[in-house]
């Protein structure tokens, strides 16, 4: 697959994860994306269109994990990452995400788990870019619990320069809405009918596009 410009630079995977520098001499392992997903373990139709996009182009598998969802049942004795799609480190992050890491090496698989998402430098810079090319006044996230989610959030707000608004607490003529959202949901649906906002990640071309070649950076 042709891979395009983007608008913020990407530096191959083995550069920012020196965890897994070792591993990328052993070919392209095969990645289990752990996302939300919607009731009924629907993974929503722009992440799924880009995992499928994503496995063609890695030449290798990528199996889907919706929290939603039923545990995926892998092939026996798979070496495989694990990557949480998951945007803050909520309980999702801290409790179901090393679950399933215990659940696969208890079954013979040999995981490597990657920090979630939001905590992926090259990531935060894109966002943080995204937001001052859109113009955007603040961003809305999913509400939180106060700990280690709600500090993550203002570290976060310091680092893509914007304010951050619990979708709680959001006043009505909010305009200019940066949803932090990788799919369409509930929330987004909300924004969308305000000035400016509502799109998801996923949704704007860009943001879609160095998502993908992150993943496809991966060893």
């Amino acid at each position: 697959m042709a891979r395009r410009g983007l608008s913020s630079p990407v530096r191959p995977a083995p550069q920012w994860w020196p965890l897994i520098q070792s591993q990328a001499a052993s070919g392209t392992w095969p990645l289990l994306v752990v996302v939300h997903g919607h009731a009924g373990g629907v993974v929503p139709a722009v992440l799924q269109s880009l995992l499928d996009e994503l496995a063609e182009a890695r030449r290798a598998s990528v199996w889907v994990q919706a929290l939603t969802a039923e545990p995926v049942v892998l092939p026996p004795r798979q070496q495989l990452l694990l990557v949480p799609l998951l945007l803050t480190p909520g309980s999702h992050v801290r409790v179901d995400v090393p679950a399933i890491r215990e659940r696969l090496r208890a079954l013979g698989h040999q995981v490597i788990p990657l920090p979630f998402l939001g905590a992926w430098p090259p990531w935060l810079e894109h966002l943080r870019k995204l937001g001052c090319d859109a113009q955007k006044q603040v961003v809305v996230h999913h509400p939180l619990r106060p700990g280690i989610a709600e500090r993550y959030l203002h570290v976060l707000s310091q680092v893509i320069g914007l304010p951050l608004r619990s979708a709680d607490s959001c006043d009505a003529e909010l305009d200019r809405v940066l949803p932090l959202a990788l799919a369409p949901n509930r929330m987004t649906a909300h924004l969308s009918n305000q000035q400016g906002g509502g799109l998801a990640l996923l949704e704007h071309p860009a943001s879609r596009q160095f998502l993908f070649e992150l993943l496809l950076d991966l060893p």
